[in-house]
Formats: structure tokens, C-alpha cells, sequence
């Protein structure tokens, strides 16, 4: 089995991020009420979502991925945990998730 190494820190990853645009649904709880956010990438162990809303590093969050008619992505639900939160220059809340729970 062979391998290439690849110096650059983005390539490096076991997952590899795939860039896309599309809604994704969130709910923190106790929060009854699901927030839409706009999906930036995703990879096999996580996702990175930009909403109007800080989210606390380390807070469970529930997704639904809705790729709409262009189905670019699967329609998925999952679980994941807020590794990251920072704010963009648009004033918007750019947020990376680390998924524990995937169901299609």
C-alpha cells in the first residue's frame, strides 16, 4: 500500500472537507424551536455552519442537513458537539461541529 504526503496542513486531513452551500436546521436544548443556518463544508466527522447565533463551545446541537431539489449533499440528521464558534465580518456566527451521531 502506498501513500503521498502532502505538506499542506488543509490536505492533511483523514476526512477531507467538501465545500458546499445549503440550508441546515439547529436545535440546542431545551430549546423546542428548530434555527436555520447556511452549510459551509462538511466532511465525514463534522461540519462547519454560519447562523446569526453564538453557540457555546462544548454544547450538544442537533442538525438536519436539507439539501433541497439540488441534492448535493444527503438529506442527514445527526448530533454533534460545537468544537469552535467565532464571528465573521458580516457579523454572523461561523460554527464547526464535530458529529457523534449520523442517521440518513
Amino acid at each position: 500500500m502506498s501513500s503521498v504526503t502532502d505538506n499542506n496542513k488543509q490536505n492533511q486531513r483523514a476526512f477531507p472537507r467538501i465545500a458546499v452551500t445549503c440550508p441546515v436546521l439547529y436545535l440546542l436544548p431545551p430549546a423546542k424551536r428548530w434555527q436555520v443556518a447556511k452549510l459551509v463544508d462538511f466532511s465525514a466527522t463534522g461540519i462547519s455552519m454560519v447562523c446569526d447565533d453564538p453557540l457555546n463551545v462544548g454544547s450538544e446541537v442537533s442538525l438536519q442537513i436539507k439539501p433541497g431539489s439540488r441534492k448535493i449533499v444527503p438529506e442527514l440528521s445527526a448530533t454533534g458537539i460545537v468544537m469552535r464558534s467565532e464571528i465573521n465580518d458580516e457579523h454572523q456566527y461561523v460554527i464547526s461541529c464535530k458529529l457523534t451521531k449520523v442517521q440518513r
